[in-house]
C-alpha cells in the first residue's frame, strides 16, 4: 500500500513538473516571437508608419548607439550627451515657425539644456541638426520621447530651383489672395500645446529664400540678383501673408504655450529665455529634473556653433513698397500677441531695412 502510494505521488510530480516546463517554454518562445514580430514591422516600415506598439523602446537599447554628444571636443562638457526621453514620458509638444526662422539654431539649444532630442513631422528625410551622429528626426512622432517637434505648418510651393520657386510663389499667392484664408493649423495633433517661434520676417524673408535657391542646402547662398524684379515683389507678398497667417494662426489656437523670439535667443538673454520656455513645457517641474547649471554653461559656451549656418550673406536693401508690406504683417502679428497677452514682438531688435534699394 505504501508503496502504491510513493508511485502515485512520484507521478503526479513528474506530471506537474513536465507541464510547468512546457508552459515556461511556450512563454518564453512567445514573447521571442512577439519581439520578432516587433522587429520585423519595425525593418519593413518607416518611422511615420510605424505600429505604436512597436516603437523602439529606448531604455531597452544601448544608449551609447542612439546618444549624441554635441561638445566632444570640449574637455568641459564632452561628457554631456543627447538622447531620447523614455517612451510616453514626454506629450508631444510643436515648435512651430516659418522657414528661415532660426529653428535648427534652436533645436541646438534646447538640446544642449534639456539633454532630450528634438523631432520633426518631417522625418529622417530632414537633413540632422548637426553634422554628425544626430539621432532626432528618426524618432516616431507618436513615442513621446523628445522634448519637441518641428513642424513648420505652412504651405509650400514646389520648387527646384530659384526661377521656378519664383514662378511657384506668384502662383501661390495668388490663390492664397483668392481663397482669403489659409486651411486650419495643425495644433490639434499636439492637443494643442506649441512653442511659436518668431523671426523678424525681413531677415526670415531672405534665410527662406537662400536655403530655397540652394536646394535645401542649410549654408547655401543665392545671387544678389534674384531679389530684383516684379517676381520678387510677389515673393515677398508671399512672405508677409504666410508669415501672418501662419503666427496669428497658432497664437490663437495654442492653449499651452508661449512664443518664443529668435532676436532676444541671439541678442539678449539666451538663458532666460530657454528658461522660460523649460518653464512652460513644465520640463523643471517636480517630476522632471531640474535644469542642469553645468549644461545651461556649455550650451550658452557653444550657442555660435557653425553647424547650418550661412557665414556671408548678401545685404539686400527693399523697396518701400516691400518694407510696407512687412511692417503690415508685423503689426498684425503684434496686435495679435497683444490680445493673447504673450510677450510682444522685440522690433526694437530688429533691422527694418530703412535704407532703401535705389536700383528696383
Amino acid at each position: 500500500m505504501k508503496r502504491r502510494l510513493r508511485d502515485y505521488y512520484f507521478i503526479c510530480f513528474l506530471t506537474t513538473s513536465l507541464i510547468l516546463i512546457s508552459l515556461h517554454h511556450f512563454n518564453n518562445s512567445s514573447a521571442d516571437n512577439t519581439i520578432s514580430i516587433c522587429k520585423t514591422i519595425s525593418a519593413q516600415s518607416d518611422a511615420t508608419k510605424r505600429h505604436q506598439d512597436c516603437i523602439p523602446d529606448y531604455d531597452e537599447v544601448d544608449q551609447e548607439l542612439m546618444a549624441t554628444y554635441p561638445w566632444i571636443d570640449d574637455p568641459t562638457c564632452r561628457h554631456f550627451a543627447v538622447q531620447f526621453a523614455k517612451n510616453k514620458t514626454r506629450p508631444k509638444w510643436a515648435l512651430t515657425s516659418f522657414p528661415g526662422s532660426g529653428v535648427t539654431w534652436t533645436r541646438q539649444l534646447i538640446e544642449g539644456v534639456t539633454g532630450i532630442y528634438t523631432g520633426t513631422v518631417y522625418g529622417k528625410a530632414e537633413s540632422p541638426i548637426v553634422t554628425t551622429g544626430h539621432h532626432g528626426n528618426e524618432a516616431d512622432l507618436n513615442c513621446e520621447c523628445t522634448i519637441l517637434i518641428k513642424d513648420h505648418d505652412v504651405d509650400l510651393p514646389d520648387f527646384a530651383s530659384f526661377p521656378t520657386i519664383r514662378n511657384n510663389l506668384v502662383k501661390d499667392n495668388q490663390t492664397r489672395k483668392d481663397s482669403k484664408k489659409r486651411g486650419p493649423i495643425r495644433s490639434f495633433l499636439y492637443d494643442n500645446r506649441g512653442i511659436l517661434l518668431l523671426r523678424n520676417p525681413m531677415d526670415a524673408l531672405f534665410t527662406f529664400a537662400h536655403f530655397l535657391g540652394s536646394s535645401g542646402n542649410h549654408t547655401g547662398v543665392v545671387s544678389s540678383s534674384d531679389f530684383v524684379g516684379p517676381q520678387f515683389d510677389n515673393y515677398v507678398d508671399y512672405v508677409a501673408d504666410t508669415w501672418a497667417d501662419h503666427a496669428v494662426g497658432w497664437i490663437q489656437d495654442i492653449q499651452n504655450g508661449t512664443v518664443l523670439f529668435y532676436e532676444r535667443l541671439l541678442l539678449e538673454d539666451t538663458a532666460a529665455e530657454l528658461k522660460r520656455l523649460l518653464s512652460v513645457i513644465r520640463f523643471n517641474d517636480p517630476h522632471h529634473q531640474p535644469v542642469d547649471p553645468e549644461r545651461m554653461r556649455c550650451t550658452l559656451l557653444h550657442k555660435d556653433r557653425a553647424d547650418r549656418k550661412r557665414t556671408a550673406k548678401p545685404v539686400i536693401p527693399l523697396t518701400p513698397s516691400q518694407r510696407s508690406k512687412l511692417m503690415s504683417a508685423i503689426e498684425r502679428v503684434q496686435e495679435s500677441l497683444h490680445k493673447k497677452g504673450w510677450p510682444l514682438l522685440p522690433v526694437y531688435l530688429y533691422d527694418l531695412r530703412h535704407k532703401e534699394n535705389p536700383g528696383v
